[in-house]
């Protein structure tokens, strides 16, 4: 067995949460399974991470399945009572996708969620498995929401039950390694008080935990006469999974890692700093996450939009991430030639509209693992939202432009408009603010790198009111959008945009205001 992973070329890794493929039209046949493998061919992912499936892993149901369908709700979501009957005609999906992917090439994870807490803030749920109720003592909270209905990993008996499961998995399929994932929920310490010390001070427990599965990777390795990967995925910086208890940095430097996915906990995050990263695991590859939500309200929100998905990967890729790690993209691995059931289809920000399909976007697996497919394709870059934080250097919205004052908002680009603009390959950049609370274009300006945007003409209004507040088309997109009275938009110089960081100001000539997104266009030929 090596000590270290082989170098492999991971252009896109796909993390597939299991259930979704059991999410069309009863009865699930193979091809709805295999669709999870067959809908990644001819694309550019590498590694597929498959979510084990915990009932099958140790897992006891409260109830026996029979008397839960009849429990069920009408337009519950089908796919618990599909897989009970995929299970009852004696098939194992779980194992017939490890054999698909091994022979399309694809590299396996077995992708464990480290502390979901999906149904936990329901008083019973049916998906719940009998150790959550048995266990209610060992939370982090008192439950009552998905906010402190974590386990508490300084209990042994919550640290066996996850490394059980990983174990079984490891023992019973021939997968290439295992992803622990953060992402639901990084939360696994009681947040502590001034008194008795603070979240941060359990890391020990946690690094054991890695150890102990790393000891059991090597273990299974040596058997199968090959390293099985260790992929941590977190949700935040280095910086705040610290916080939480969980020292990334030393698990790479003690050599338990094989690879690092910076994901986020649902909503795209467009500030990691890969670079940094890769400065504090020397030697461990780094991926960077693109979620699928920019903001999530039942019926009411906003998917990343196609060009966005570019923006970001472009971004981090141009930073040196070594390729770009997918979350939840469910739609574009799931058999969808098969009806899904329509009260499906606007859960979780699917982005079924009647303007376009589930899957309109999943080119974007062509396209978004490699830098040279990326270039002189349509980009739109925004800026995070969310509260500002020491793990978000350049900045995060909305934010408040003091009455009289300034503020400046930093934002990264990988694209080289420059080089593409002297290629004859660029078309045209546009820059766009929206306010919540001003519609007047005369009481503020924008600056880009210095450069005021607003006297760069002649003769001409100070910004576009534009027809449409959107800068491409978002098939996805519910809900209300902006007026465009309270749209400005700019058109910007190739000469006065950088590749790397750029800094946006907004100067307020009257009363305070409030400037919700900062979007930038930018168009090939």
């Amino acid at each position: 067995m090596t000590k270290t992973a082989p170098n492999r070329k991971r252009r896109i890794i796909v993390n597939n949460d299991f259930y979704n493929i059991f999410q069309v039209a009863p009865p699930v046949t193979d091809a709805d399974v295999y669709a999870a493998v067959d809908k990644l061919a001819g694309t550019q992912v590498d590694t597929l991470a498959l979510m084990i499936d915990s009932f099958n892993a140790g897992g006891e149901p409260m109830i026996h399945p029979d008397l839960a369908r009849l429990y069920a709700h009408p337009d519950t979501d089908p796919c618990i009572h599909s897989l009970a009957e995929f299970r009852r005609a004696g098939k194992d999906p779980f194992g017939m996708l490890v054999k698909r992917a091994k022979k399309a090439g694809l590299e396996f994870l077995a992708s464990i969620r480290m502390n979901d807490t999906h149904y936990k803030d329901h008083i019973y749920h049916p998906w719940m498995d009998a150790f959550y109720y048995d266990h209610l003592d060992d939370r982090v909270g008192e439950g009552g929401s998905r906010g402190g209905a974590e386990y508490d990993y300084r209990k042994t008996i919550v640290r066996d039950y996850y490394f059980d499961q990983i174990r079984k998995t490891v023992e019973r399929y021939e997968v290439d390694g295992v992803e622990l994932d953060m992402t639901r929920n990084c939360m696994f310490f009681p947040r502590g008080t001034d008194a008795s010390g603070h979240t941060e001070e359990c890391a020990p427990v946690m690094t054991e935990f890695i150890r102990r599965v790393r000891a059991l990777l090597d273990e299974w390795g040596g058997k199968r006469k090959r390293r099985l990967v260790l992929s941590v995925v977190v949700p935040y910086s280095l910086y705040r999974c610290r916080l939480e208890g969980l020292d990334v940095p030393l698990w790479g430097r003690l050599g338990y890692l094989d690879m690092l996915c910076m994901s986020t906990p649902f909503l795209a995050d467009f500030d990691r700093d890969i670079a940094d990263a890769r400065l504090k695991i020397p030697g461990v590859p780094v991926y960077a996450g693109c979620d699928r939500n920019v903001a999530f309200r039942m019926g009411g929100g906003r998917v990343v939009p196609l060009q966005t998905y570019r923006a970001m990967a472009m971004n981090y890729l141009a930073q040196g991430a070594d390729g770009t790690y997918l979350y939840n993209v469910m739609s574009w691995t799931m058999n969808l030639e098969r009806p899904m059931p329509e009260s499906l289809k606007d859960m979780g920000g699917q982005g079924e509209t009647d303007g376009a399909p589930l899957d309109y976007d999943r080119n974007l697996l062509q396209e978004v693992g490699d830098l040279s497919t990326l270039n002189h394709l349509d980009k739109l870059y925004l800026v995070s939202q969310g509260a500002g934080a020491p793990d978000k250097p350049l900045g995060a919205l909305p934010v408040t432009v003091p009455a009289g004052g300034e503020t400046t908002i930093r934002f990264s680009i990988g694209d080289d408009v420059l080089s593409a603009e002297q290629a004859g390959r660029l078309k045209r950049i546009e820059l766009q603010t929206i306010s919540s609370d001003c519609s007047d274009y005369n009481r503020y300006t924008v600056k880009l790198n210095g450069i005021d945007l607003s006297r760069q003409y002649a003769f001409m209004p100070y910004a576009k009111r534009p027809d449409t507040v959107l800068l491409f088309p978002e098939p996805g997109r519910k809900g209300i959008l902006p007026e465009p009275d309270h749209v400005r938009r700019h058109p910007v110089r190739p000469i006065d945009l950088h590749r790397g960081i750029n800094a946006v100001t907004i100067r307020s000539y009257g009363p305070a205001l409030t400037i919700t997104d900062i979007e930038l266009a930018i168009r090939y030929r």
